[in-house]
């Protein structure tokens, strides 16, 4: 009997040690903290701003600007079954998109003490329109690798180790989608992380809504779970026994749920001793795609924080990834304001610009930003005919512009 008991104990970690395995956003977060004082330091800082935000009773507003973040996602394949397709990548996006934004059609299977606590967490990506080089993009890296499945330990994120080197982390979300092993679904880096490593890991059978292989993860839903580590969202029950996500509306749990639990999920000897139970449907716990269903109010505040103008992702919003490609054809360069309709004039221009319709007539645009040639936000304003450049220093820049509805990039030159 001893010994069946000893089986069934062994039979029971091995399961919970799989489970745990199937995100390794933890453990290699841990690990990366342990080895880097720099970037423990760096979190740390960031993570007190979240918890002294989030868990705030009153007086903070949440911007309800919804913020769009350019992705580019690196394919790496040994056989031709792993390049998923153009389609099968978009769909993931969709299903992320649906996600963050409360659209996904099975809300209604939320259980009804936690629907009011559902949130559109007006967070949306999208397929990156320009390089960091300035050329046009679909947004999808594809690499043949010699290399037939990969660990927790970053290779893929780098060329010379037969992966795929980032883009600029700090404008692009970076989505490497690769063969890793069985045991392992996907992993992200928090907030804060080398710019080189930055961004989320998804194994390739689960990638998407289509062409998926796997029934428990068929809906795209690791890559939400991953996206919202990104985003500063921990597991909700901290990773610890009874442990803190830092948010104050998802209720304390003992540990993960697995699978599709039925409601309510009442965990025994847990610290959770509400009537409603575990949320084992909000996405960021580890049950089947088909029951994770919600993002909270509150983990929408912790991923919105990072956007703040302090916040640790705010150059997101400065990222020129979604604009107009000013390097599509290298021969067109200067010719790239007339070709759009509208275009700088004086361009070059010493102390002040302003904006010209393909007629000649002066326009006033809704919205400008203006980089460098490295991405950096510089100046931007609203409703302004004429923008005072005199302070830039001498060099090549370029504008983004939204008029009538559409965006258009232009560059132009500072003397």
């Amino acid at each position: 009997m001893k010994s069946v008991i000893v089986i069934f104990t062994f039979l029971i970690t091995a399961l919970q040690v799989y489970a745990q395995k199937n995100c390794g956003t933890s453990g290699y977060w841990q690990e990366q903290l342990s080895t880097n004082p720099l970037l423990r330091e760096r979190y740390q800082r960031i993570n007190n701003t979240a918890n002294k935000i989030v868990k705030k009773k009153s007086g903070f507003a949440v911007s309800d600007m919804t913020i769009i973040i350019p992705v580019v996602v690196h394919v790496l394949y040994n056989t031709e079954n792993q390049r998923i397709s153009k389609a099968q990548i978009q769909t993931q996006i969709d299903a992320l998109n649906n996600d963050f934004g409360k659209l996904n059609a099975d809300t209604i299977n939320i259980p009804k003490p936690f629907a009011p606590l559902a949130a559109d967490c007006k967070i949306q990506f999208a397929l990156a329109r320009v390089d960091p080089e300035g050329y046009a993009t679909t947004g999808i890296v594809y690499k043949k690798t010699n290399e037939t499945s990969w660990k927790q330990d970053d290779k893929m994120k780098f060329s010379s180790s037969g992966g795929d080197d980032a883009w600029d982390s700090r404008y692009y979300l970076n989505i490497w989608v690769c063969n890793l092993s069985k045991s392992l679904l996907g992993y992200a880096t928090f907030p804060g992380s080398d710019l080189l490593k930055d961004g989320v890991v998804i194994r390739t059978d689960i990638f998407g809504t289509m062409g998926n292989e796997s029934s428990a993860y068929s809906r795209g839903r690791t890559t939400t779970h991953e996206a919202g580590h990104w985003l500063n969202l921990k597991h909700l029950w901290g990773d610890t026994d009874c442990g803190d996500d830092g948010v104050d509306d998802t209720p304390q749990q003992k540990t993960y749920n697995t699978g599709c639990s039925s409601f309510p999920k009442i965990t025994a000897g847990s610290c959770n001793t509400g009537n409603n139970g575990d949320m084992f449907m909000n996405y960021m716990d580890f049950s089947d795609d088909a029951c994770m269903l919600m993002f909270t109010y509150g983990q929408k505040q912790r991923m919105r924080r990072l956007f703040d103008e302090d916040g640790a992702r705010a150059t997101i919003l400065q990222s020129y990834a979604l604009g107009e490609a000013w390097k599509a054809k290298p021969a067109e360069e200067d010719s790239v304001t007339t070709a759009t309709g509208i275009a700088i004039y004086p361009n070059p221009s010493v102390n002040e610009i302003y904006f010209r319709d393909s007629q000649g007539k002066t326009i006033t645009p809704d919205e400008y930003r203006i980089y460098d040639v490295k991405g950096k936000l510089l100046i931007y304003g609203y409703k302004h005919t004429l923008v005072n450049i005199s302070k830039l220093a001498t060099g090549i820049y370029f504008t983004r512009i939204q008029y009538a509805g559409g965006q258009r990039v232009i560059k132009f030159v500072k003397q």
